[in-house]
């Protein structure tokens, strides 16, 4: 029974993602049809209703399956934190690609070399140092003329700041792959002290296939550590069923949290409930709030020295990120997109009402509301993948599904509970993973290569002192050859052409770097000035489905002689 229901939920998870295909050593692994894998099922689930009949044991071997999976239940969640991890690796994208992406390795990168700074050689030939004209996304003026500072949180950048020195993009990526198995381990064991083996490997299965959690646990960004981290936080706080914490789980938690405040410092704040959990000894306060107040202090020494201001942040200041007025839209679309894209976690409200006066519930609960508050009053996004903002209070959705589906589990006969709780996590499985593949989670692989591809083709064609000008992917571009930036968004017509002519007359290359929907506002913006006016073939295109074109100023007006400029096509 156990071997047809493993092949059967194989057969269901090919079904709904339409298969997988990956490259391992060279050797090629897919797996695209779900039909060998139902047929072999059924043939298991014959077989062991036929022997199971003859010696009338089929509904002690249901009721066994139900214990089975309570007994073995951390076990089977510690596999799906574990197949979580996997997915996430096989389908990641560890490309710098884009503002976010680019912004966290770049950042990890200047760590890792030991600086606090990036040097900023361009902006005094073509000046603009005040507006931003030479900071790529994901970086801006610091507060001492020449240099730059990165935009984002330090966090994540700091967990990744030594495997990048020591593997690179792909070695720092593997923090959001290793967060992505934490997250859901810690998630299915807090669920675990809530309600059950059952809850647990609901609430794994949940948050694993959570579609906004698949889409960002592939890419190199905060969303996913951060939950890791608040959940950690969590899971070390929980008593055990002796009543006592282990020693130096507090202080543990503490550092959990401390990490979290690090990588999102908005929800630093949020320390205080986890922290009233953590009981009302002194000597467990203490504990808990020395790793986050250290935390505290080093973020804000950064971020005086970065932007000149404690209390400013990469991204302004919290009057100029926070407002009322956000709150209506952001409501309307953070429950679009909830209920578009994971409908089960509206169950989360019936496991928290049958969690009952759970101290433990509450406080996740105030937790998740807290969160969600927090990003009501935040910038308006109008993207589905921004519910990732709410990944933390996610994770507690999940917990609180799986409360709802073990606790009503538990109201059924023995015989049938395991064959419903089996159902319940492959109907949440198929339904989330379908929808995440219906959301291109599972195609941002192929879709970031080309920005690695054309990145480290022109770091080996284009000269040490060029210049590029690009938008969307220019903190890639500087990522990738680790050349000077010209922010085409931040740049006037004048502005540009007067860049561009410093540029040539300081007698250094030029190229510009554009996504396919960026051209036509680059021309339309730039229609006066002749040097931008993409009026020649672009030396490179990148993509098939996404692609991103580079040309060479120089190429210009060889074109316009009569010569021919050939366009290089990267697979």
């Amino acid at each position: 029974m156990i071997l047809a229901t493993a092949l059967a939920v194989v057969a269901v998870l090919l079904a709904v993602s339409g298969g997988f295909r990956v490259t391992v050593g060279g050797l090629r692994l897919s797996a695209r049809s779900p039909w060998p894998s139902a047929l072999a099922a059924l043939v298991a689930l014959a077989g062991w209703y036929v022997l199971a009949r003859k010696g009338s044991g089929v509904a002690s071997d249901v009721e066994h399956a139900w214990l089975l999976i309570n007994r073995r239940a951390s076990a089977m969640t510690l596999a799906i934190a574990i197949l979580s991890g996997a997915v996430a690796a096989l389908q990641g994208t560890f490309a710098a690609a884009g503002a976010d992406a680019s912004g966290y390795l770049s950042e990890a990168q200047l760590f890792a070399s030991g600086r606090l700074f990036f040097h900023d050689t361009l902006a005094s030939i073509v000046g603009g140092w005040q507006t931003g004209l030479t900071a790529p996304l994901g970086w801006r003026p610091a507060a001492i003329e020449g240099l730059q500072s990165p935009t984002y949180p330090p966090g994540l950048p700091l967990l990744m700041a030594i495997p990048h020195l020591a593997g690179g993009s792909v070695a720092a990526c593997w923090v959001v792959i290793v967060s992505a198995a934490i997250a859901v381990w810690s998630t299915g064991r807090v669920a675990m002290h809530l309600a059950g083996g059952a809850a647990g490997m609901v609430a794994a299965v949940t948050l694993a296939t959570t579609p906004v959690f698949l889409f960002q646990s592939v890419q190199p960004m905060s969303d996913v550590p951060v939950t890791a981290a608040w959940m950690s936080c969590w899971l070390m706080l929980v008593r055990p069923g002796s009543g006592i914490r282990a020693p130096g789980s507090v202080f543990i938690a503490g550092v959990a949290c401390a990490v979290a405040a690090l990588i999102r410092p908005n929800l630093a704040p949020l320390a205080l409930v986890p922290l009233v959990f953590a009981g009302r000894r002194i000597r467990d306060a203490v504990a808990f709030a020395l790793p986050v107040a250290a935390a505290g202090a080093l973020l804000l020494w950064l971020q005086w020295r970065w932007y000149g201001s404690p209390l400013r942040s990469g991204y302004g200041t919290a009057g100029e990120l926070f407002t009322l007025g956000n709150s209506g839209a952001n409501v309307s679309f953070y429950l679009q997109w909830l209920v578009a894209t994971s409908p089960v976690m509206l169950l989360g409200v019936v496991g928290l009402g049958l969690a009952r006066a759970e101290r433990l519930a509450w406080s996740l609960a105030t937790f998740a509301a807290l969160v969600v508050a927090a990003y009501l009053v935040y910038a308006v996004f109008q993207d589905w993948s921004y519910l990732r903002f709410l990944l933390p209070a996610l994770a507690i959705g999940s917990v609180f599904v799986g409360v709802a589906v073990a606790k009503m589990s538990g109201g059924i006969p023995a015989t049938a509970r395991a064959v419903v709780l089996v159902a319940a996590g492959v109907a949440i499985a198929a339904a989330g993973i379908a929808n995440a593949r219906a959301l291109d989670a599972f195609d941002l692989d192929e879709h970031h290569r080309r920005i690695v591809q054309l990145g480290e083709r022109l770091d080996g064609v284009m000269a040490a002192d060029a210049a590029i000008v690009a938008g969307e992917q220019s903190g890639s571009m500087r990522y990738y050859t680790g050349r000077a930036i010209i922010r085409w968004e931040a740049a006037s017509p004048e502005d540009l052409a007067r860049a561009l002519a410093a540029v040539t007359a300081a007698g250094r290359p030029a190229w510009i770097v554009l996504d396919a929907w960026e051209v036509g506002l680059f021309r339309t913006k730039f229609a006066q000035v002749p040097a931008a006016s993409l009026d020649w073939p672009p030396a490179f295109v990148a993509g098939t489905t996404h692609r991103t074109s580079t040309w060479q100023l120089s190429d210009r007006d060889r074109f316009m002689r009569g010569e021919n400029t050939p366009t290089v096509r990267l697979p």
